[in-house]
């Protein structure tokens, strides 16, 4: 379980916090214009005059710019990157409740970012940040009480945790409610509950859930055995580089008639639209 945790991508989930962060620019707030101007430089590429904008924001003890500091530097964006800078504007900004800048902090004791690993941090951090409502959060540290990496391990709390972001939409969490479902941890295993958790993360895009899905369908595992809409998951999870999605497709084409994978095709397009 460990090396699953570990290899987490920290920087996707990072890029989506740099983004919601510049989006939320609160009228009224201090300094909210020259935080603009910032954020347009952002959006124009000129990632220098953003730096220099938001650093002295940033000085100013402005927690919207010590967060997205951190991302630049995380990201190398205008400077090179540096986890240790990073970790550093994030821990100024996480100290003042910056929500994105506690996940992203957490994120980096997990992988070990600025070459510390510390469980324990990323649980706390995780903590606050999940305690104010952040779905990334929630999940995140789902996931470490699932593993008992940084707290008690619990099935029960990760469940909990997973609840809470599927609730807000995460298709991840949603994913694992459903694991949690199938294997009857946390709570009394029910594979027709699970199926419809795996089926929500399916339909909000997540590769691993249409993949699961499509391998269920293939087999009648669980469901009715179905080679039509085991091809139109299967093509969606292979889109997005789900393992095992290519091999899924192949078979499923390899013994399925041209009149029923155009079906399957017709149904990946609507998906699409």
């Amino acid at each position: 379980m460990t090396n699953k945790i570990t290899r987490w991508n920290p920087s996707i989930i990072r890029v989506l916090g740099l983004m919601l962060g510049l989006m939320s620019v609160a009228a009224g707030a201090p300094a909210a214009s020259e935080f603009e101007v910032a954020y347009l430089a952002y959006e124009q590429g000129d990632y220098r005059a953003a730096l220099r904008r938001w650093r002295g924001l940033a000085a100013e003890g402005d927690a919207r710019s010590q967060y997205n500091l951190g991302v630049m530097y995380a990201d190398g964006r205008g400077v090179d990157r540096n986890a240790k800078t990073a970790i550093r504007w994030w821990r100024k900004a996480a100290g003042q409740g910056h929500t994105r800048a506690q996940h992203n902090l957490g994120l980096a004791y997990i992988g070990g970012e600025g070459g510390v690993q510390n469980y324990e941090k990323a649980a706390q951090w995780l903590k606050s940040a999940a305690n104010q409502g952040f779905a990334n959060s929630q999940y995140s540290l789902g996931k470490l009480y699932a593993s008992g990496l940084g707290v008690e391990k619990s099935y029960v709390i990760a469940l909990n945790l997973y609840h809470k972001a599927a609730a807000q939409g995460f298709p991840n969490a949603s994913y694992n409610v459903g694991k949690a479902y199938r294997d009857g941890r946390g709570v009394e295993a029910d594979l027709n509950e699970a199926l419809n958790w795996f089926r929500k993360a399916a339909a909000a895009g997540y590769g691993r859930a249409q993949r699961n899905l499509a391998s269920r369908l293939e087999r009648g595992d669980g469901v009715v055995q179905d080679d039509v809409e085991a091809l139109k998951w299967a093509t969606l999870a292979m889109r997005q580089g789900a393992v095992g999605a290519h091999d899924i497709v192949e078979r499923l084409r390899g013994r399925m008639s041209a009149s029923d994978v155009a079906r399957a095709e017709a149904m990946v397009r609507t998906v699409g639209d």
